[in-house]
Formats: structure tokens, sequence, C-alpha cells
């Protein structure tokens, strides 16, 4: 191939598909941004560490809408990390949600293979590491820290599958939910959830088996999943 056709193919491949953007680097005004976000949405005595997190290995980060499928989200594409924290956390669901979020972040970057579980042994253990210094009674009230060092022992792909944390965080929401806890549900009890209806049939360990009314299909629902009654 002559270096002008090579010129002209190479020149229509960029065109066609853009490079990807740079790595995420921080400014002082992009840094002074982090901070006033974070400063806003986690306690205190943990924004100093949060930040520091960022500046070690920057990403991009967003507060984003109410989700109710999740917290937060990590995501790493056309080599750029992105991080999404819901914009209505209390501040300790949030920074846990935060760290959470890192460590699949700091997993995929110290990976020593080509593929790793999202929420396998790799994660855990980054989870455990970035948590640990703030696991103190300086950032989270007792009501939250103990069910929260427990958690963290085995720390699962959501936190709120592990009831007593899942409680204790609800305490602290910035908008009080509708409905009760389905772990607080009787057996045999008929209730709506996802405009469908259900009846509640065993507990299991973080969920609770229950039977959809029209389908008679039988699903697992997490215990700490927040349903309305039906009375009567």
């Amino acid at each position: 191939m002559s270096i002008t056709r090579l010129f002209k193919t190479v020149t229509k491949a960029l065109q066609e598909k853009p490079l990807p953007p740079p790595p995420v680097t921080f400014t002082p005004d992009v840094a002074k941004k982090m901070h006033e976000m974070l400063n806003k949405h986690v306690p205190a005595q943990a924004v100093a560490y949060c930040l520091a997190l960022w500046k070690e290995q920057p990403f991009s980060f967003k507060i984003t809408r109410t989700r109710s499928s999740c917290f937060g989200n990590y995501t790493f594409k056309d080599g750029q990390h992105k991080i999404t924290v819901n914009n209505d956390l209390s501040i300790y669901a949030f920074v846990i949600t935060y760290i959470h979020e890192i460590a699949h972040q700091r997993a995929w970057l110290n990976k020593t293979r080509k593929k790793i579980d999202p929420h396998g042994a790799e994660w855990k253990k980054s989870f455990q590491l970035l948590m640990a210094p703030i696991l103190n009674p300086e950032v989270f009230p007792e009501t939250i820290l103990v069910p929260l060092s427990r958690y963290m022992s085995n720390p699962a792909a959501s936190s709120v599958s592990y009831a007593p944390l899942a409680k204790a965080l609800q305490m602290h929401e910035l908008i009080p939910q509708s409905g009760i806890l389905l772990s607080d549900v009787p057996d045999n009890q008929w209730f709506t959830f996802r405009n469908a209806v259900f009846q509640r049939l065993e507990k299991r360990r973080t969920r609770v088996l229950c039977m959809e009314r029209n389908s008679k299909r039988r699903y697992t629902i997490l215990a700490t999943a927040r349903v309305d009654l039906i009375e009567g």
C-alpha cells in the first residue's frame, strides 16, 4: 500500500471513529468542585479521605437523580473510569456507595487476570481496604457502625441486602420512604411491590419467597424491600 493511500485510510478511520477522550486528570478548579460535592454529601470527617482517593486514581464523577435499581454505578469505557452516586442518599449511605464504586475501579486497575467477577474476591478485598480508614465512630454513629462493621467482614453486592445495616441507614434517609420492610410482613400476607401483587410465603437468608398473584409464579425478593400491605 502506498504512503498516500495509507494516509487516506487512517484519516478516514479516525473520522469514522473519534479517539477516546484522555483519562481524567484533576486541575485546581476540578479538585475544588469535587471537594464541594463531597463536602455536601459525605460526613465531614470523611471528606479529605474521599477526595484523596479521587486524586490517587482520578475518575469522572457525577451525582445523579434517584435510581430505584441502584445507589451508584461504576463503568470503564473508552479509557475513562466513571462513577455515579444517587443524589438522595443520606451522608452515610452516600459515602458507603462512593467507596463501593471506587473499589470496583481499584479492583479493575489491580486485576491480575483478564476477567474478574464484579463483586468477587478482588472487589471485596478492595472495598474492605478502602473502608477501613473511616470505619470508626468519628465518621459513623454507633447505630450504623455496628452493623456496617459486620457487613464489611464479607461485603455483598448491595449493602441493603444485609437487613440490620439497611434498617440503620433508613433511619437517616433524607426522604422517608413509604411502606414497610418486607422482613416485617407476616407470612401469607398480601402486598404490592413494583405494581404487582404478591403473597409472602417464607423467609430465606436475606430474601423472602413470595408468590405473584396472577401468574402464581414464585420469586425471592430482598427482605429489605419496601412494600405496601393489602388490607382485608
